[in-house]
């Protein structure tokens, strides 16, 4: 029953997610990315095909164990983190900038990761046993359709977009939250299971994805924290998704619960580049403050 459970809302909640993205999608706001191509530009490059080498790379480096491996990989190729704007907003960068790269990643995905999943059964030997073919499926059938949707609701009705929005992303997250205790509390690999091999890769992917989000989000600061969190983020809905489609029952849960260790610890290692970057906001605003004033 609790394995019932588990599958069927991994295997929904990106559905959940990327209603909420359309809700929050402002008509004004899309506009920004046929004025701003090169923003986007830069960190589409970073997220999409940046993160994911770079993940690559590291996987082998520190030969890590098959399991952990696909896991770290799988939260690499799947962009998008559902904690993105709730995390810009806490961290003064553009929410706008935000919502508008959770937009193009939506449907970016719908071909990197098919092309990302052939990459891995190919050249990486993880055992990912979704085909291209059935990624791009779920994908066409989980992903545009709640987006559309949630646009199409923000259109018509933009304040009930905004309540919806609020109570969606409540939903999904407790929902989330709830599964991934799950997770970790039946399934191993565990939290303290993942090694310090695994701990250590992950530091250096994301403090790097981060930085590498930084420079990509240039010239304005608030951009540039927004396109750092994108970078840095695990976005847990489209992974497990995949890995329902994936592996057989209990193999699917531990692969999962990988997973759910990879977001914490994930989520650990971006602390220290908010505080480098609040640090920088501070400074940035002490510039800006006119001879004699005390900062506020």
């Amino acid at each position: 029953m609790l394995k019932t459970v588990i599958t069927f809302v991994l295997s929904n909640a990106i559905v959940l997610f990327m209603f909420s993205a359309g809700l929050a999608a402002r008509r004004g706001g899309v506009r920004q990315i046929f004025q701003r191509p090169a923003l986007y530009g830069r960190a589409l490059a970073v997220v999409l095909v940046g993160v994911p080498l770079l993940a690559f790379a590291l996987v082998r480096l520190f030969r890590l164990p098959s399991v952990v491996a696909a896991a770290i990989v799988l939260t690499a190729i799947s962009p998008g983190a559902p904690l993105l704007v709730k995390q810009a907003k806490s961290l003064r960068a553009s929410v706008t900038t935000a919502v508008n790269l959770l937009l193009l990643l939506a449907l970016c995905t719908l071909i990197t990761v098919p092309l990302w999943v052939s990459v891995m059964d190919r050249v990486m030997g993880l055992e990912l046993q979704a085909s291209p073919g059935l990624v791009l499926r779920t994908l066409l059938a989980k992903v545009v359709p709640p987006l559309v949707v949630g646009m199409a609701v923000q259109r018509l009705s933009p304040r009930w977009a905004e309540v919806l929005a609020v109570w969606t992303s409540r939903l999904f997250n407790v929902l989330l939250l709830v599964v991934l205790v799950l997770l970790l509390v039946k399934a191993p690999p565990r939290l303290g299971e993942l090694g310090g091999a695994s701990v250590l890769a992950l530091l250096v992917l994301v403090s790097a994805s981060a930085f590498l989000g930084h420079w990509a989000g240039g010239p304005r600061l608030e951009d540039r924290k927004a396109v750092a969190l994108t970078a840095g983020l695990a976005p847990p809905a489209l992974t497990l998704t995949i890995i329902i489609h994936s592996y057989p029952g209990l193999q699917a849960l531990k692969v999962a619960a990988g997973v759910a260790a990879i977001v914490i610890v994930r989520l650990i290692a971006l602390i220290p580049y908010k505080v480098w970057a609040k640090r920088q906001d501070r400074k940035e605003n002490a510039e800006r403050l006119p001879p004699g004033s005390v900062p506020s």
